[in-house]
């Protein structure tokens, strides 16, 4: 038994797996914006929308849980360990980007444009966004784990069922228009009230 707690505690601090585990967030990544690319070339109108959104509700969620399930955090310390993993997806990934996406135009680098040709006024944005989602979805996980051993692929439904039930809300209510966008920011929202709720639940 103490063997297995001794495992669990030093998963994520293992730096070999925090940098595996971030190299395989970056290529799922990778994979995604690929998907998601492709298939906004083939689509248009409503249908367009509706795919861009189930796939960003399954990329905020693996952003999110992917990083825990290497992790496995249990304390504050293994949470920050959690959050370096999505840090390091996202690096990963922008490698990936800039070796063998962008040199066949998979998609507009409107953002490039804005700031001059270069990407690297908001590309931290999205370091800085990666690790956080890594940091929510793993203070989940923790709060789950007091209570016994977490069910990552069902708390990661819970937020996309609350990622969807915010996005209707927002979009019912014209607060937001019927975009990938608003279903993007809905779940980011409904993974910060997915974090209180478990807080609350929290278990010792």
């Amino acid at each position: 038994m103490s063997s297995a707690v001794s495992a669990t505690s030093q998963a994520g601090t293992e730096w070999r797996n925090n940098v595996m585990g971030g190299l395989k967030l970056g290529i799922v990544t990778a994979i995604g914006v690929v998907a998601f690319a492709m298939l906004s070339r083939a689509m248009e109108g409503t249908a367009e929308v509706v795919v861009q959104s189930v796939l960003l509700l399954a990329g905020v969620a693996v952003f999110a849980y992917l990083p825990a399930a290497f992790g496995r955090p249990r304390d504050v310390d293994s949470i920050a360990w959690a959050a370096m993993i999505g840090l390091l997806g996202a690096l990963f990934f922008t490698a990936i980007d800039t070796a063998l996406l962008r040199p066949f135009s998979l998609y507009h680098w409107t953002w490039d444009a804005i700031g001059g040709g270069s990407g690297f006024w908001y590309i931290p944005v999205w370091w800085m966004a990666s690790a956080t989602l890594a940091w929510l979805g793993a203070w989940i996980v923790a709060n789950q784990a007091s209570g016994g051993a977490p069910n990552i692929p069902v708390e990661a439904g819970k937020t996309i069922g609350l990622g969807i039930v915010v996005s209707a809300i927002l979009i019912g209510l014209k607060i937001t228009p019927f975009s990938s966008a608003a279903v993007a920011l809905a779940t980011v929202i409904a993974l910060i009230i997915h974090v209180a709720l478990s807080g609350a639940m929290r278990k010792g």
